[in-house]
């Protein structure tokens, strides 16, 4: 669509230079000299050819309309796109979040060993926006005060309705996604200070936050807060990041003027906040209990058993604890039916993203 001259030249004039700036060192530029600050040259190499830009900093020089209509008129050629298009690129996340009524989530990868890289494997993006996806909704069921007792409770469906997100656009450039919330009349309950999506984002972006630093009290002090579910659905995000070797920025757009922000994560923290809640969860295995029939049992060099659930049909194995075979007067006779109940580990490979899950058997007896 174009616009018209005087709608084009009021939106010219209403660039931030901060998100210019942004945009052009996502795609490549580098800054090569500054001006005060007035302005910036910025170089880029495209086709064997050599691009520079003057970017204006301060909105209120005399020549802001001429300088930044420069920019654009090079920005065109470079990044084969209409002034339009690159205009739209250059909107903060506030005015995105204002023009969608809802919450806006930008995430942008930065490989490590590929900075500008603009492809990404569909099947892993899927990963990381399915495990994000489910990260969201346990942040839903907190927030709305519905908490399952069990890490595996089902989560309401009127909580997964606002905290569904959809894929909004894709950059070009270093490779990322925009996602948006539910809109924002789907949001509000009565009585309900701030939208759901608005506090999910909010934990999101301060997690991410404490994740990024070296010393993680904060950040336990946090996962304690939001409760198990969350903390095992956040390392399986973080293991997803792993896989793709990136660097991780987020850009937070909301409704709210006094809410947003901006979050970056490390590749190198990505790594240790998994190391450490891997350490949490040593320190504080998850108790669960199977009504099931058994299929195995050892006790020749490994006590060990083998159970099938009656509930989600799946089979559940453990060690056997020493003291629970001396302090139980059981007998494990293959298909009786018992009620087991298991210590429960999951631990993630910082180094692949790989889930391996850890069960002792802490006490059995017979279902009546």
């Amino acid at each position: 669509m174009i616009l018209s001259t005087n709608l084009f030249i009021d939106n010219i004039n209403s660039i931030d230079p901060s998100y210019v700036y942004t945009y052009l060192e996502n795609n490549g530029w580098k800054e090569e000299s500054k001006l005060d600050d007035i302005a910036v040259i910025l170089t880029t190499n495209k086709n064997n050819k050599k691009y520079s830009l003057l970017l204006p900093l301060d909105q209120e020089i005399p020549d802001f309309y001429s300088r930044m209509y420069d920019v654009l008129r090079t920005l065109e050629v470079v990044d084969n796109k209409s002034k339009e298009e690159i205009i739209k690129d250059f909107k903060s996340p506030h005015q995105v979040a204002l023009e969608q009524q809802t919450e806006i989530i930008s995430l942008r990868f930065q490989f490590i060993y590929d900075e500008y890289k603009k492809q990404f494997s569909a099947k892993k993006m899927g990963l990381v926006l399915v495990s994000l996806q489910n990260l969201f909704d346990a942040f839903g069921e907190l927030e709305s005060g519905q908490e399952s007792e069990s890490i595996r409770g089902r989560i309401s469906p009127k909580v997964l309705d606002k905290t569904e997100i959809s894929v909004f656009e894709t950059f070009k450039g270093s490779f990322g996604v925009k996602l948006a919330f539910a809109k924002l009349t789907q949001q509000l309950d009565l009585f309900e200070e701030r939208p759901l999506a608005e506090r999910v984002s909010h934990n999101f972006l301060e997690l991410i936050n404490l994740s990024n630093s070296s010393d993680k009290e904060n950040l336990k002090q946090m996962l304690l807060h939001l409760k198990k579910r969350i903390a095992s659905r956040y390392r399986k995000f973080l293991a997803e990041l792993i896989r793709d070797q990136s660097n991780f920025y987020i850009d937070w757009g909301s409704v709210n003027p006094e809410a947003g922000g901006h979050a970056y994560l490390t590749y190198e923290n990505t790594v240790n906040t998994i190391d450490f809640i891997n350490k949490m969860e040593t320190e504080n295995p998850e108790e669960i209990t199977v009504r099931g029939k058994l299929l195995l049992a050892s006790k020749s060099k490994r006590n060990y058993l083998e159970i099938l659930s009656l509930e989600d049909k799946q089979i559940y194995t453990g060690d056997i604890l020493d003291q629970v075979l001396k302090n139980t007067n059981i007998e494990l006779t293959i298909d009786r039916l018992y009620i087991v109940t298991f210590e429960e580990i999951t631990l993630i490979n910082p180094a692949t993203g790989e889930e391996k899950i850890e069960r002792k058997v802490i006490n059995i007896k017979y279902m009546n």
